[in-house]
């Protein structure tokens, strides 16, 4: 995307705003506008300090020039009489309270835009993010997402806003003094124009440099994220194997390379700063110099001379001022490609068009076959050819070693991937065909890793429901055994798990995620290793539970732990992405192949 289609873009964003983006870039000018005026008010002020100086010269306008001139006379009208003792100060008060009114309302305005298209850009993304397919995140470092909502999209919205309000206020303050300049001596005006040329020359130059080191910038940022994250979340890792000394090094080389590029970043925008303001500095020295030779040869009056000199210095300032403009707009155009892409990454297919109120649990694997990396030749597949017909309300687990297909499989049923070859049918149809949302109202997780949020503990279990019912909360806590420590906890099912529920067991975390599936009441069950962490009581209880989740559910379970699957309806043994055996516990141990040896290994470290 180019950075004119970025900019584009990037202004669409404010297009539900117009009229406020509009009447403050209106009070943005006119507070510009009033700067201006009030430093022409100096040639007034003067002549009327000294009718009898120089004579002014209305004549050296010529043409156009003086009919400006005159209109200005007339909208300002001061002359050397008593009249002024009153009318300049008057003009002066009206102007600077003109200036107050617009300054507030323009700048309030701003903040207000600013704020909002930048809660507009992070609701954006991280509606996306939900949406978002497995593939993304096994791509995508998780710093590196938090970055571009959080700081990226900051840049971006300050990026659009300041460039607008600096490109309208300064444009405003530069034109308006140019045609002060020009009113009043047209001779010396068009002198100071030839610096425009070079101005642009430097501009261009510099941000072309200044978007690769923005660019570059967001990057840093986002690799400084992640570490934070993993480090962070991984503390307790950190400290029981001695990685502080790691982390520090981790850390303290992308703290470098940020603050090696914002270096240079901050080098570049000084010199193309710098470099412009010698070229005014230069300009004015000439122009000063000429325009004392004018004066003295009675060309211009003192009053003209005071407000051309302070026109000229007051310019300069919006001129350095747009010169540096750029550095925002590369840093903003760096960060809304960042944004824009996360925006556009395309999200999970869901083309299915059938609606699926409740199913039966029927599910049939055809030929299935699945591969991650499928733009890696070399990569093996996951998958391959699998092919099972698990019946409603059975119960089926899979086993085998790591790396062997199982918890691949099991992501396939709810479409956490599609898969590459062959098909899944669910009570008869392709999933495929189902709609997405209907698909995984009929599932419900439990994994070794539980996932808790930052919430209450009846909200985690009722998780999902719009509208949670606190006696099915309850229900689904006393199936789950989880009810008697909850009414221990400070404020019972109203008390905070804390961050993922760090302030509970991990017995106790497992069995509010049986309690979560209970109350989903969802057909089928996927069991993704879901004792495998705990000591022998939590174990027990949790089991008990789950014997309770299992009843008249589809259920798929994973495990490594062969003794919590005994009484699985049957158990499907994987290797190398295939099923190598398949039948229930006593028939395998009687075949005497995988399924045996792997139980009598276990059986005899036990």
């Amino acid at each position: 995307m180019s950075s004119r289609q970025l900019y584009l873009r990037l202004l669409q964003q404010f297009r539900p705003y117009t009229g406020v983006l509009l009447a403050t870039l209106l009070a943005v000018g006119v507070a510009s506008l009033t700067d201006v005026l009030l430093i022409g008010q100096l040639k007034n002020v003067i002549d009327a300090l000294n009718p009898h100086g120089i004579v002014p010269g209305t004549e050296a306008a010529g043409g156009v020039l003086a009919t400006v001139k005159g209109w200005i006379d007339r909208i300002l009208p001061v002359d050397a009489s008593a009249a002024a003792l009153w009318t300049i100060p008057a003009i002066i008060m009206a102007l600077a309270v003109m200036r107050m009114v617009s300054s507030f309302f323009g700048d309030y305005g701003a903040a207000w835009l600013s704020n909002r298209v930048q809660a507009d850009l992070r609701g954006r993304m991280f509606a996306r993010i939900l949406r978002l397919p497995n593939g993304y995140f096994d791509q995508s470092s998780t710093g590196t997402t938090l970055s571009r909502v959080t700081f990226d999209a900051n840049q971006v919205s300050q990026a659009g806003l300041n460039v607008l309000n600096v490109a309208v206020r300064d444009s405003v303050a530069t034109v308006g003094y140019l045609i002060s300049l020009f009113v009043l001596d047209w001779q010396l005006a068009v002198f100071c124009l030839g610096l425009l040329p070079l101005v642009a020359g430097v501009v261009i130059f510099a941000g072309r440099r200044l978007r690769r080191l923005s660019e570059s910038a967001q990057q840093a940022m986002g690799e400084l994220t992640r570490v934070l994250d993993e480090s962070i979340g991984g503390q307790r890792v950190v400290k029981i194997f001695g990685g502080q000394q790691y982390e520090q090094h981790r850390f303290d080389d992308v703290v470098k390379l940020n603050r090696h590029l914002a270096v240079k970043h901050a080098a570049t925008a000084a010199m193309n700063s710098g470099i412009i303001m010698l070229l005014v500095g230069a300009t004015l020295s000439a122009v000063i110099y000429f325009a004392m030779l004018r004066a003295q040869a009675g060309a211009l009056s003192a009053g003209a001379f005071v407000s051309f000199i302070g026109a000229l210095m007051a310019m300069q300032s919006p001129i350095k001022n747009l010169t540096k403009i750029n550095e925002p707009l590369q840093r903003g155009l760096a960060a809304a490609k960042s944004v824009f892409d996360l925006i556009d990454s395309p999200v999970e297919t869901d083309d299915g068009k059938r609606p699926l109120a409740r199913a039966t649990g029927h599910i049939v694997l055809d030929a299935v076959g699945f591969q991650y990396n499928v733009d890696d030749a070399d990569a093996a597949p996951a998958l391959r050819g699998v092919s099972l017909d698990i019946a409603a309300g059975e119960s089926v687990a899979l086993v085998g070693g790591s790396g062997s297909g199982k918890t691949t499989l099991a992501s396939l049923l709810p479409r956490f991937y599609d898969v590459g070859s062959g098909r899944i049918l669910l009570d008869g149809a392709d999933i495929r065909d189902y709609r997405l949302a209907d698909l995984r109202a009929q599932i419900a997780l439990v994994s070794q890793d539980v996932v808790l949020f930052n919430d209450t503990l009846a909200a985690n279990i009722a998780y999902g429901d719009p509208a949670p019912d606190m006696e099915r909360i309850e229900a689904a806590a006393r199936a789950a055994y989880a009810h008697e420590f909850i009414e221990r906890q400070p404020q019972g099912y109203l008390t905070e798990v804390g961050e993922n529920g760090l302030r509970l067991s991990g017995g106790q975390r497992q069995r509010l995620a049986i309690a979560r599936a209970l109350y989903k009441d969802a057909p089928i069950l996927i069991l993704d290793e879901a004792t495998s962490a705990l000591d022998t009581e939590s174990e027990r209880q949790v089991q008990a539970a789950l014997e309770r989740l299992m009843k008249g559910r589809t259920t798929v379970v994973i495990a490594h732990r062969l003794s919590t699957i005994e009484n699985a309806d049957r158990i499907v043994v994987m290797s190398n992405g295939a099923i190598a055996e398949s039948g229930t516990h006593e028939a395998l141990l009687a075949q005497g192949g995988s399924y045996a040896r792997l139980y009598q290994t276990q059986k005899q470290l036990t």
